[in-house]
């Protein structure tokens, strides 16, 4: 079952223009209990999403991003820049964008030689959750009904490295009173938060809610009675002169597909539960993948377009 069709042009295969952006994958010391199949499979299916999001976004320049894989105590997994720069100010407030898109858009690396993103895995999710592709690239395999999809996992993560996150409050919406990120600038706090960016609303038709709790995603539901709680937000630190991303962008949790009819009557906004970027819930044997408000969303950030400033950046 596939959620969200890619458009024609991104099911065409990528140009050796795209293929100038490369992604490398090391492991962390936490990563160590994985067996050499299990770090295998997270390394292609990585490498495979970093692929995809390139060929979605159209960025062409030569560039090499370095993500590192940790293994943790998390329920599900997570994914996150592992630094920020600034780009300007708007509404009086500092904005960084996230590390890995600073570095795509612009080839200057914030933090160096360090690894530029993590992707975080619960090993317990991983191991009896998850369904690696035994081809990523052509995903043409029926996705077990009994497991989530790794790819569409990978495609999740890597889109939080990219754009997805901020310091908002997770459950208000509301920034901090100096600074913002790139997402949380276009964050309209409210019960529930939505994004009013003009190429979000635009692909939308309205301004898309944000997961009230886990507001780096898409979507609200009558679906779930409650969301599960989540993590406190933990002090901001700094480095390289800029706030540290956190990985607080928890994927959500997974459930059997019910049949659509119920799960349209149950939940209003179905249609962003499909997103890969919804923070409700996850279908098992269910395929996701990047859509038009995904490449809205990096369009208002400021990643598909040659000029930020045109986005109100002073």
């Amino acid at each position: 079952m596939i959620r969200r069709f890619a458009t024609a042009a991104f099911a065409l295969a990528a140009s050796a223009a795209h293929a100038q952006v490369t992604f490398t994958v090391d492991f962390d010391a936490s990563a160590n209990v994985l067996t050499a199949d299990e770090r295998g499979n997270v390394e292609t299916h990585l490498r495979e999403a970093g692929r995809r999001w390139m060929q979605a976004l159209g960025i062409t320049a030569t560039r090499a991003i370095e993500l590192r894989v940790a293994v943790s105590n998390v329920p599900t997994a997570n994914g996150t820049s592992n630094a920020s720069s600034p780009i300007g100010t708007i509404a009086g407030r500092t904005t960084y964008e996230q590390g890995v898109a600073y570095e795509l858009r612009t080839g200057t690396d914030p933090n160096g030689a360090a690894p530029d993103g993590t992707v975080t895995f619960g090993l317990a999710y991983l191991r009896n959750e998850l369904w690696f592709d035994p081809a990523p690239a052509a995903r043409t395999a029926p996705v077990p009904a009994n497991r989530t999809d790794a790819m569409s996992v990978a495609l999740h993560e890597i889109g939080h490295v990219l754009a997805y996150n901020g310091w908002a409050d997770l459950t208000t919406g509301v920034p901090p009173a100096t600074y913002w990120s790139t997402f949380d600038r276009w964050m309209q706090p409210g019960a529930p938060s939505v994004i009013t960016g003009p190429y979000a609303v635009a692909a939308w038709g309205y301004a898309p809610d944000v997961t009230t709790g886990n507001n780096k995603h898409w979507g609200n539901a009558a679906l779930l009675a409650a969301h599960p709680a989540r993590q406190s937000l933990a002090p901001v630190e700094w480095a390289y002169g800029a706030p540290v991303p956190q990985a607080t962008c928890e994927l959500p949790p997974s459930i059997d597909a019910p049949p659509s009819f119920a799960r349209e009557a149950a939940a209003p906004d179905a249609t962003l539960i499909d997103e890969l970027m919804n923070g409700v819930v996850f279908y098992r044997g269910t395929r996701y993948d990047i859509g038009a408000l995904d490449r809205a969303l990096m369009s208002d950030v400021g990643l598909m377009v040659d000029a930020i400033f045109g986005n109100g950046f002073q």
